[in-house]
């Protein structure tokens, strides 16, 4: 038995090595890039990598595998050659899932308690809504009802488990938690609401506080570290109120009140230098804030446009959004960030989820319709559309080592090769 546990030791060690080596090489090899969060590698909903194939056939790119995982409305996140997501087994269990990027194979799932219903009302999509972060060879979920994971992102074993409300005195949101955690470094950062420690900062290695501050609602948007006034600041969306803090103690820098129904904010703000854009579906609709003299002031308010949870894609400084304000009508529109001037407006892809690689919009529609576009600066060309993926979509793609992953919410995978 000492030679097997030896053995076995042996072999978790090295596959933890080679997670670790192909993030290395995937970082030293030009236009290719992982994709280890939400939003991607730089937070945005952009990625660096380039020289993908553009000129799809009729019917699409070639299908490299199909996969079922779970309802739920997790993303992906990539790491070398590993795929990461969650998803719900429509029967109160979650599952967090490793598979190879390249045959679709399943390498580990992790499999926990969890209400499958995030809110009484049948229209509220099941499962996680979280998306799982990779750093340092490990992996971060939190789950609708407030659990938050540490696994070896190797060998999917737990490394520590704790609670939004039970260690952390958060509170939890009307639709479930859906914010992704933030790393940076040795600290994760979380939205978990609640009257006493709103925002919390513990160790990556452990869990263990290390500081929570404020009230207030959490919000379903993610965290995000942005640089403002030549510092780096610890930005949320939470239920309430757009908020800057300083990442080191969690001391509030400065706030915008804006509330909708239920808190929904949900589309994680952009930052451009000292603006940001923020925007929810409530009769604020979007705006564009300034940071100066500690205080968050608004430079424009455009209240026919409004974001729901699908956050928008910086290009050539400006955002590429959907406008989710206008119930029933298809309205992609480009605005210029800084004065909120619309550029163009497109009406002929339904709305859905999008991310820019090498000059190039993938969309995935809520219908299901992987679109490949050209943002242009009088109007969006539309350059290929195929049916991917039965509705309901509303889960990010994902562009990583010459492959797109599409997800819909019942949990159907698809893995197209565009390298």
């Amino acid at each position: 038995m000492t030679i097997f546990r030896q053995f076995a030791l042996g072999a978790l060690t090295v596959q933890a090595m080679t997670l670790s080596l192909w993030a290395e090489k995937a970082a030293a090899v030009p236009g290719i890039s992982d994709w280890p969060h939400l939003h991607g590698p730089l937070h945005n909903n952009t990625t660096p990598e380039a020289g993908w194939k553009k000129d799809w056939p009729a019917d699409g790119p070639p299908v490299l595998w199909k996969a079922s995982v779970g309802r739920g409305l997790a993303s992906f996140a990539v790491v070398g050659d590993r795929a990461y997501t969650a998803g719900n087994n429509g029967a109160d269990e979650d599952s967090i899932v490793c598979r190879d990027l390249n045959s679709g194979k399943e390498l580990w799932r992790y499999r926990y308690p969890c209400k499958t219903a995030a809110h009484e009302m049948p229209v509220v999509p099941f499962g996680p809504a979280s998306t799982p972060t990779v750093a340092d060879d490990r992996l971060y979920m939190v789950s609708r009802e407030g659990d938050v994971w540490c696994l070896e992102a190797a060998t999917g074993k737990v490394i520590w488990h704790k609670h939004m409300l039970a260690d952390y005195n958060g509170k939890r949101p009307v639709y479930g938690y859906a914010s992704s955690v933030l790393v940076q470094g040795d600290r994760v950062y979380l939205d978990a609401g609640g009257d006493e420690q709103s925002t919390v900062c513990v160790e990556a290695k452990t869990g263990n506080l290390i500081w929570g501050k404020g009230s207030g609602e959490a919000g379903y948007a993610s965290p995000a570290l942005v640089q403002m006034s030549g510092a780096t600041v610890l930005a949320l969306f939470k239920g309430d109120s757009f908020r800057l803090l300083k990442p080191e103690d969690g001391e509030e820098l400065a706030r915008y009140e804006t509330v909708t129904r239920d808190f929904c904010n949900c589309a994680t703000p952009h930052v451009n230098d000292d603006v940001i854009f923020i925007s929810h579906t409530g009769s604020d609709g979007s705006s564009l804030l300034k940071f100066a003299g500690g205080k968050l002031t608004p430079q424009w308010n455009d209240r026919d446009l409004g974001l729901l949870f699908n956050s928008g894609v910086p290009w050539e400084g400006k955002l590429i959004v959907f406008n989710d304000q206008k119930r029933g009508v298809k309205e992609l529109r480009c605005l210029d960030m800084k004065s909120g001037e619309t550029a163009w407006v497109s009406g002929e892809i339904d709305k859905g989820t999008a991310i820019l690689s090498d000059g190039h919009l993938v969309i995935l529609t809520s219908v299901g319709e992987l679109v490949l576009a050209r943002p242009l600066a009088d109007k969006l060309e539309v350059l290929s559309r195929v049916q991917v993926l039965p509705a309901k979509t509303y889960v990010l793609p994902v562009l990583s080592h010459g492959r797109l992953l599409c997800k819909n919410n019942a949990g159907e995978v698809v893995c197209l090769d565009v390298k």
